[in-house]
């Protein structure tokens, strides 16, 4: 039997799978005169050995619709999707959208396969600031296979902010009123 842990609330500093994937030695440290331009940072960041890996994300609002995950990363194929779910958050409603705050309740949704870092940084940019990325298990619905090491998205801010109220995310209705004009954006294939 798998037990579900508690989810974390801030994103983990990813740690190397494998003997071969080993970070380089942090950079030496000097006395900076000046603040340091975008490019420098960015030199900074990749050289930390912070690099993105494939990862499952675990969906549990618009992006359950596997057309409005098409639209927003321009798949050229519809991406497969497996029924998952997981514990240890509740859904709370932000104006129409879900969000997970901690909590003790099941939460119904997807888990797909992020297989490059412009799609999940484009994931980032749709779920907005409001939400950021936390580390979470879902088990498969389907054969209850455990995912361990998925990601989601859950609410940046204050757990019991008063921006949250009570509810639940309705999939069709969404479907119905504002998917339209998610999908409507998707760019033609050339």
């Amino acid at each position: 039997i798998a037990t579900m842990s508690s989810p974390k609330l801030s994103p983990p500093e990813e740690t190397p799978n494998s003997a071969a994937s080993v970070s380089p030695p942090p950079p030496e440290r000097t006395r900076l005169t000046q603040p340091l331009s975008t490019p420098q940072l960015l030199e900074i960041f990749m050289s930390t050995g912070q690099i993105f890996r494939p990862c499952r994300m675990f969906f549990y609002g618009s992006l359950m619709d596997a057309e409005v995950i098409q639209a927003i990363l321009n798949l050229p194929e519809l991406p497969t999707t497996r029924p998952a779910t997981i514990s240890g958050f509740q859904v709370k409603m932000w104006s129409i959208y879900p969000t997970l705050v901690p909590g003790d309740e099941k939460v119904s949704g997807v888990v797909w396969e992020v297989e490059e870092e412009d799609h999940f940084k484009r994931l980032q940019a749709y779920e907005t600031a409001a939400y950021k990325w936390v580390w979470c298990e879902a088990v498969l619905e389907d054969d209850k296979t455990v995912l361990e090491k998925c990601r989601t998205f859950c609410w940046a801010g204050e757990p019991d902010s008063k921006e949250l109220e009570d509810g639940s995310f309705d999939l069709q209705w969404y479907q119905k009123h504002f998917k339209p004009s998610v999908v409507r954006r998707r760019s033609p294939e050339s």
